[in-house]
């Protein structure tokens, strides 16, 4: 294969830009000592006691402030991608950001103040929100058959990294009082290797072309990511193709509704999308331990839990990218919508027994065990990886940054709730908790079998031509099948996306 710049861009996002993901982990992989750590400082500054319920809201807002931030990056994402591109969101805004929020955890830990690991927490937030634009940068470099195993590689090492990490934060090693803060340390130097790394990389030559209008450029960029042989006339033609399917150098809000095509995009994507956001992944972030000490198992139990469960599904990292590229999007994305589903499941049947028998056991703790494990398979598979190769491939360029905020703005709404209301409500109603997400999750499944189409190795002006043709003549029904991105010439072809 002669993409010598692409395989090394991608191994060295793989390696590097996982420091986002160890930061989003911190609260978890260390929430005994920073659970001491935040009661010892807001019982000094606001003389809030450890065992009280203030301590438990205030602790769930610290947790929830991950969330916050997420909300507040996926609000400026749109601007930031169209003002300073996908490089300059995904590798100069975002590493920088990982340095600040270390930086933050750190001072936190040898200031005291639970406010700066609150700003750590918070921008760890942000950056794991703005690692979707990550995804669309290295896609967009890559060639169509290459899009599906650049993006899942680079998620896969992520995994990677938080396998090797969680074996550092058992008590006698990163998981006390006076270690934790090795961790952070760690995510800073990895947060300033990928700054000053991958500022060496090219932007991506579909945004050189189509949103700078800088071809020189692009061409350079093209033959580093696309090797020296790549046919640059075919790629510029598949690039003009692109930006011609939609009649404005920019989308708009209004026009994500007014165009059937963007609507379908927009609809499967949010389908996609909300996989995660249903998912426990999110609330296992941060309360992942409590969860299965509550089950019955002790700090170091989970903590072994935790490493085993990594470990066990960790060849899943490796195949993924082999799986996306062999099998295809459709059924690997099925199938991890069907693992989350099933650990949704598992997880309200242990929670079921728990409030049946009156506590936990074995066979309560070993169903929560298997639901966590199926879970983790399918963030290893690419449960994080759906959302953004789906808008890399089921919208144009022009209306790339806009479906990249609208597909990650909703799901966080949703899935600050769960993360806010789960302290009290496990402990109220029990399963209901989690019967009311396992059930949208099926729902979410069935949907996607019906609606999912396969985009393989597609162009994707080809793809957005074939969701589903025009039902009217407005000049917002861009790409209509056999037309070169201008008004339909004819209306009713409509392509059933079970036959994309």
């Amino acid at each position: 294969m002669d993409k010598p710049g692409l395989v090394g861009s991608v191994l060295f996002h793989a390696l590097f830009f996982g420091f986002g993901d160890l930061e989003s982990n911190v609260l978890n992989y260390l929430s005994v000592p920073l659970r001491e750590f935040i009661a010892d400082s807001l019982q000094r500054h606001y003389a809030i006691q450890p065992d009280s319920e203030q301590f438990e809201l205030a602790y769930s807002a610290i947790a929830s402030s991950f969330f916050v931030g997420a909300i507040i990056a996926s609000l400026m994402m749109a601007w930031c991608m169209d003002r300073y591109g996908r490089k300059g969101t995904a590798v100069y805004i975002r590493s920088s950001l990982g340095i600040v929020a270390a930086l933050a955890m750190l001072m936190a830990k040898w200031l005291g103040m639970a406010e700066l690991f609150v700003l750590g927490h918070l921008l760890a937030g942000a950056i794991s929100a703005l690692k979707t634009v990550v995804y669309i940068y290295v896609a967009e470099c890559a060639p169509d058959q290459a899009r599906g195993w650049s993006s899942t590689a680079i998620g896969s090492g992520a995994n990677l990294m938080l396998l090797l990490a969680s074996p550092l934060c058992l008590p006698a090693l990163f998981g006390n009082s006076w270690s934790w803060w090795l961790l952070p340390a760690g995510c800073l130097l990895m947060a300033m290797f990928h700054l000053f790394g991958a500022a060496h990389f090219p932007e991506s030559p579909k945004q050189l072309y189509i949103g700078n209008g800088a071809k020189e450029e692009a061409k350079q960029s093209a033959k580093f990511y696309h090797g020296s042989t790549a046919n640059l006339a075919e790629l510029f033609d598949e690039f003009e193709h692109e930006r011609l399917i939609v009649h404005h150098e920019k989308v708009g809000w209004t026009e994500f509704w007014t165009s059937h095509r963007l609507r379908w995009s927009m609809a499967i994507t949010l389908l996609a999308s909300s996989v995660p956001a249903l998912s426990l992944i999110n609330l296992k972030s941060q309360y992942l331990e409590p969860m299965l000490m509550r089950y019955g198992l002790g700090q170091s139990e989970s903590l072994v839990f935790t490493m085993a469960m990594t470990a066990l599904t960790a060849p899943l990292c490796l195949v993924a990218p082999c799986l996306i590229e062999s099998w295809g999007r459709r059924p690997l994305f099925l199938l991890i919508t069907a693992l989350s589903t099933l650990e949704l499941t598992l997880l309200t049947v242990a929670q079921l027994l728990y409030d049946v028998l009156g506590g936990g056991g074995i066979f309560v703790s070993s169903m929560a065990l298997i639901g966590c494990t199926m879970g983790q398979a399918s963030v290893n598979l690419g449960l994080f990886n759906m959302t953004p190769i789906l808008v890399g491939e089921l919208f144009p360029h022009p209306a790339r940054a806009r479906a990249t905020q609208v597909a990650l703005l909703l799901p966080n709404f949703v899935v600050v709730g769960i993360v806010l209301a789960y302290p009290s409500l496990i402990v109220s109603i029990g399963a209901l908790f989690f019967l009311p997400l396992a059930t949208f999750s099926s729902l979410v499944l069935l949907l996607m079998l019906k609606l999912l189409p396969e985009t393989k190795g597609r162009p994707v002006d080809d793809i957005f031509r074939r969701l589903a043709d025009s039902r009217t003549n407005s000049v917002t029904d861009y790409g209509a099948i056999g037309d070169d991105g201008a008004m339909p010439t004819k209306v009713g072809d409509h392509i059933p996306l079970m036959k994309c």
